[in-house]
């Protein structure tokens, strides 16, 4: 059965996590049988409104001053999606600010599964750009407001009714199978994407920028990844790192400086966490003398854009997000 929760979230500012709406469609055997559009507080560290997010969304902050805050939110978001798979454009985007919001509050994220409709329009369809209004006009759906939460989320439930009806398929998980994309999670501040299955060329290893800051944090340190990142791919992380000058490396070693780690929720980067092989050998490295240090992927960012990484003086972190 195509039985899920269509969700599109919309962010008062540059940081990921500062939710101000949501949009939830509840689809039922393909068909809706019900939505909600819900306004709300960031959480109040990145509680501000920027001008540009007000400019694609309308929403002010005035108009959520007297909603719940996210951290009261949260819980009415996790009763209307139950056990349904939660499907977005662009989820790792939609999933981030979950992430990213209860990271920010001190709280547990929930347990969430998640299809991305951006991976599989991409795996289905042969378009100049894979954004929500080129894929909605490639299948002929009637769309409007772009950038309402609900508006967007219903788009979302347009797009899998139409990708099920080309593949002849009728329940979630078959439909996922067909364009070999894998369903995502969300658990226990761990992470893993809604993906293509298919196999990927291995990352080129590209040319460090010997002109670069040599006061950049980066410049000179040999990083490794390791989990998804929500905000690049790998290979564009390996290029980012190569134009500060930095050396991108697969796996940790000896000669490792940064460890980023992508699919960790910060507030559980802690002692006796679920962590990777590679975070693993790190402490291991670490325990031994070697001057390892371990980023999140917000961090990461900050360093590329050549800002602090004390928090306060980021001014709330200041990671610009994206959505489609």
């Amino acid at each position: 059965m195509l039985d899920y929760t269509a969700m599109d979230f919309e962010t008062a500012n540059s940081y990921r996590g500062s939710p101000c709406a949501v949009g939830l469609v509840r689809v039922r055997d393909g068909e809706v049988v019900d939505q909600v559009r819900w306004l709300m507080r960031p959480p109040a560290d990145v509680d501000h409104f920027d001008p540009f997010n007000v400019s694609i969304h309308g929403i002010t902050a005035d108009m959520v001053r007297d909603e719940p805050r996210w951290s009261e939110m949260l819980p009415r978001i996790v009763d209307y999606v139950g056990d349904d798979v939660v499907v977005a454009h662009n989820a790792r985007f939609d999933v981030g600010v979950i992430r990213h919001a209860c990271s920010i509050d001190g709280i547990a994220s929930p347990t969430v599964r998640f299809l991305c409709t951006l991976v599989m329009a991409r795996r289905a369809l042969s378009l100049p750009s894979y954004s929500l209004p080129f894929v909605v006009e490639a299948l002929g759906i009637r769309s409007e407001n772009h950038h309402d939460p609900l508006a967007d989320a219903t788009a979302v439930a347009g797009i899998v009714r139409k990708l099920a009806e080309r593949a002849s398929e009728t329940n979630l998980a078959g439909l996922a199978n067909s364009l070999h994309v894998a369903i995502g999670w969300l658990r226990e501040g761990t992470y893993g994407g809604s993906a293509s299955l298919e196999h990927r060329p291995g990352l080129i290893h590209p040319g460090v920028n010997r002109d670069a800051d040599p006061d950049s944090h980066l410049y000179g340190r040999v990083v490794v990844f390791t989990g998804a990142l929500t905000s690049m791919t790998r290979q564009s992380a390996w290029e980012e790192c190569a134009r500060a000058g930095a050396i991108p490396q697969a796996n940790t070693t000896k000669r490792t400086n940064v460890l980023v780690v992508g699919d960790v929720d910060p507030a559980y980067l802690r002692p006796g966490a679920t962590i990777t092989g590679k975070t693993r050998k790190v402490f291991e490295l670490q325990a031994r003398g070697q001057d390892i240090e371990i980023m999140t992927e917000d961090e990461f960012l900050q360093c590329l854009a050549d800002k602090p990484l004390d928090p306060e003086a980021a001014n709330g972190n200041g990671i610009r997000g994206h959505s489609d």
